[in-house]
């Protein structure tokens, strides 16, 4: 938004005297306070790894349950006509290709996997947008439950445009990280099993981000 914002104003955003310059700055530091994301994305990935090796999680063992489900055909219904059906289902298959992932990359570099940084780096990139993903979704569905759907439409339609978003980035990842570790028909079977996971019919984010940009000057700025 910062960036945006900054945009909007052109040379202006960069003026000590419009309110841009200092959002633009402060921004910034979101990427290195209590370490640089580089070193915490790696952490992430590679902690939760150790303690799966350790047989404190089971990730490799739902990872391959996962698996198995994806190689068995099914028939599933749509039920699109419920408020975020479809994206409550795209946060749950989210969670399941970032376990698929990382279950994926260990087996591939066993104990070597903490040398593939750029890999643990797009793993917990998933896991970041998954838990961003689900955190939105259930704090909108909350407000719902408080005050209705009518009080919530503009917080109904900014979940819709993120997690149709941030689903895209998911498997922008996850392609990613196959590309590193498989080849040949191995690639194209995982990839197969990505494009079941990420499957879903796209909603006119175009419209929906007019819809919420006319709340937000009719608000008189950022208020939500």
């Amino acid at each position: 938004m910062a960036d945006e914002g900054v945009q909007i104003l052109g040379g202006y955003g960069y003026s000590e005297e419009y309110p841009m310059a200092r959002a633009y700055r402060d921004a910034r530091i979101n990427r290195i306070f209590e370490g640089t994301n580089e070193i915490n994305r790696l952490l992430a990935s590679g902690m939760l790894l150790k303690r799966a090796s350790k047989g404190e999680l089971n990730l490799f063992g739902y990872a391959k349950q996962l698996f198995d489900e994806l190689m068995t055909p099914s028939f599933e219904s749509n039920g699109e006509e419920e408020l975020f059906a479809v994206e409550r289902k795209l946060v749950t298959n989210a969670k399941k290709l970032t376990v698929l992932m990382l279950g994926a990359a260990a087996q591939k570099y066993m104990m070597a996997i903490q040398d593939e940084q750029e890999v643990l780096a797009a793993a917990t990139d998933m896991m970041m947008e998954t838990y961003a993903m689900e955190s939105v979704l259930l704090r909108v569905m909350k407000r719902i439950q408080r005050s209705g759907e009518a009080k919530n439409q503009l917080y109904i339609d900014l979940t819709k445009v993120f997690v149709h978003d941030a689903i895209g980035r998911v498997a922008d990842h996850a392609t990613n990280i196959l590309a590193a570790i498989a080849e040949g028909d191995a690639l194209r079977t995982q990839l197969a099993a990505l494009k079941r996971l990420t499957k879903h019919t796209p909603i006119n984010t175009f419209a929906l981000r007019r819809s919420i940009a006319d709340k937000v000057v009719e608000m008189g700025g950022y208020k939500l």
